[in-house]
């Protein structure tokens, strides 16, 4: 506390500082430095204002680094890679702050790869990131990268977009609100109508609960049914026997050659950490291919990518 009142008492002076003629004869680095301090200043007492609050600034020292959560929280970054699926080489990489978003990262992570390479990438295997109507819309779209995306689908309501819903035991109800991602519609029926129904046991996922039930209808059902449809294909069950291979390349960037600790502070200089590390296990890679006997190598599959 004491430190966050002299921090409100260093900035109520610090404010009035890019109003005053001393602070317009000095060099536009050194402008824009204070402007930086200021705004970062901001920041931290606006998180403390509201410690629920997302996306808050975990160190000053490193202001771009974020609290995120892979398994336990964890205050840093997220690296993000993609791999040929055929010659394990990693193709492109991406550094996010620790609750960066890293399906929404694919799209660009691709397109930066057929860029770079000058390919044309026909598939993706995603984890379950990847399941989210936003992403599979911009990884499918035919005007786009046009992918087909192989990623695990989970369960999620879908019904017609309509201002009233009607469920099997022909109760009906016209209370909806957006969801909180503004993704679809929830539909919420009233405790009454759901106390007594006979259906209760099969359509409540918690029958003894004094709430009534709540259905979602997404904006996205037609992508999320094409994803849950390809899960039943084999040329799903085969790419996704080919995905752990991203697992394991990930397991070597961080186990093998600490890319798990950052040795930098600031975004671009972890993502130049990456870099060089990825080009070294690109090298192991290299080496490796080029030591199997001839006869091993066999026809280029063309099952494009996978990511993580």
């Amino acid at each position: 506390m004491q430190r966050v009142s002299h921090l409100r008492a260093v900035l109520a002076w610090a404010d009035d500082v890019p109003a005053q003629e001393v602070f317009r004869q000095q060099s536009e680095p050194a402008r824009e430095k204070l402007r930086q301090a200021l705004a970062l200043a901001h920041k931290v007492l606006a998180d403390r204002e509201d410690p629920e609050a997302g996306d808050q600034v975990r160190s000053v020292h490193d202001p771009e680094a974020r609290r995120g959560k892979h398994g336990g929280f964890f205050d840093g970054y997220l690296l993000d890679v993609t791999m040929d699926a055929d010659s394990q080489l990693l193709t492109a990489i991406q550094v996010l702050p620790g609750n960066g978003d890293e399906g929404a990262d694919a799209a660009p992570l691709i397109r930066h790869e057929e860029q770079a390479h000058h390919n044309d990438v026909q598939a993706v295997s995603i984890d379950g990131a990847g399941y989210r109507g936003p992403v599979l819309r911009e990884l499918t779209d035919p005007s786009g990268l046009h992918l087909e995306v192989f990623t695990p689908p989970a369960k999620l309501p879908v019904l017609e977009d309509v201002p009233t819903l009607t469920c099997p035991a022909g109760q009906t109800t016209q209370a909806r609100h957006r969801s909180r991602t503004d993704t679809g519609w929830k539909y919420r029926f009233r405790k009454h109508q759901c106390a007594g129904c006979p259906l209760r046991e099969q359509c409540l996922e918690n029958p003894q609960s004094s709430k009534g039930r709540i259905v979602t209808k997404n904006d996205y059902e037609a992508d999320y049914a094409a994803a849950q449809a390809k899960a039943h294909t084999p040329a799903y069950a085969a790419v996704r026997r080919q995905h752990p291979a991203i697992e394991r390349k990930l397991a070597e960037l961080v186990r093998r050659h600490e890319l798990r600790h950052a040795r930098y502070r600031g975004r671009a200089r972890v993502w130049y950490q990456s870099l060089l590390t990825g080009l070294v296990v690109n090298l192991k890679r290299l080496v490796r291919l080029l030591s199997v006997p001839h006869e091993r190598v066999g026809t280029v599959r063309a099952q494009a990518v996978a990511l993580s």
